[in-house]
């Protein structure tokens, strides 16, 4: 008797998805997820106090039982993976934010990953023509500059515990995934990738510019917050604010604010000069009419 083809595989992790305002593109997340050629055995929607919590509701409703929604009061990101996280048992917990969406055999792929007994946190790409992933983070090398995207993320339980989840401080709201995975390096586990391209990643909406000055503000609030817990020396840190300022300072720069940009890269030209601070701040006096003609020529020339 011919049976087709065999059924998916069932993989021992579970999914943790917060949703805020998410109804549009919830259905596409989890979608994703049951397109998987290894099912997660859980799989926990985290409503966070939606205003459209009625829409979500509608949303979970049409995958019956393999979904379960947790309803709570609006606490942020970090606490909603955390609630789901607590209401979940598996022994890899894989993280997706409602507005993106996984490629099938991410997670097959990067559960082959696991097989480390020290791997305590997978990743993977989710945008391409950023260079490629390192195969393996090192605390240093991730405190330098964050590769990894939240919702490629897969984290072994046990690390997760270890380190104490994700830190519910507001004042790392956009930083609080990158918290996570700096205590998760610095206490000895592994971080490994897959390098190639495993879903799509959708920025956030709202102001480019708002959300650029809040994540800076999270990041040099990451920075400061755990080189004190860490005990790093303080020109460590130093130098990791001044390339905080120096990197956000850049993307103001690229959405045409100018004076943001100016405010940003003050303090790295001031404290540490070189050529490239120099350069993107002299860039912060030029009209933004001559920079929008200079990056239309550049591309004419790519072409």
């Amino acid at each position: 008797m011919c049976t087709g083809d065999p059924s998916p595989q069932v993989g021992d992790y579970a999914v943790i998805i917060p949703a805020y305002n998410a109804a549009t593109t919830l259905g596409r997340a989890l979608d994703s997820v049951f397109a998987q050629t290894l099912l997660p055995v859980e799989v926990v929607v985290v409503d966070d106090g939606s205003p459209d919590r009625a829409a979500i509701e509608e949303v979970v409703r049409r995958y019956g039982e393999k979904v379960r929604l947790l309803q709570r009061k609006n606490g942020g990101p970090a606490a909603a993976r955390n609630d789901g996280v607590r209401a979940s048992s598996s022994p890899w917990i894989a993280f997706l934010d409602a507005d993106d969406a996984w490629l099938p055999e991410k997670m097959q792929r990067q559960l082959e990953l696991g097989r480390d007994a020290r791997a305590g946190l997978l990743h993977g790409c989710a945008l391409l023509g950023r260079g490629p992933l390192p195969a393996r983070l090192d605390f240093g090398t991730l405190w330098r500059q964050n590769r990894i995207c939240t919702s490629m993320a897969v984290v072994r339980r046990t690390a997760f515990e270890q380190v104490g989840g994700f830190d519910e401080d507001p004042e790392l709201l956009g930083a609080e995934d990158y918290n996570l995975w700096l205590r998760i390096a610095r206490a000895g586990w592994s971080i490994l990738a897959r390098p190639e391209l495993l879903g799509h990643y959708t920025p956030a909406a709202g102001s480019v510019t708002s959300r650029i000055q809040r994540c800076a503000n999270a990041e040099l609030h990451n920075a400061l917050k755990l080189g004190k817990a860490f005990g790093l020396q303080p020109h460590i840190i130093r130098s990791k604010t001044l390339s905080i300022r120096t990197d956000f300072g850049r993307h103001l720069l690229y959405v045409r604010q100018p004076r943001a940009a100016r405010r940003m890269l003050t303090q790295p030209l001031w404290r540490k000069p070189n050529l490239e601070r120099f350069s993107l701040w002299s860039a912060t006096f030029v009209p933004i009419s001559v920079m929008n003609l200079r990056r239309r020529l550049l591309a004419s020339y790519r072409r």
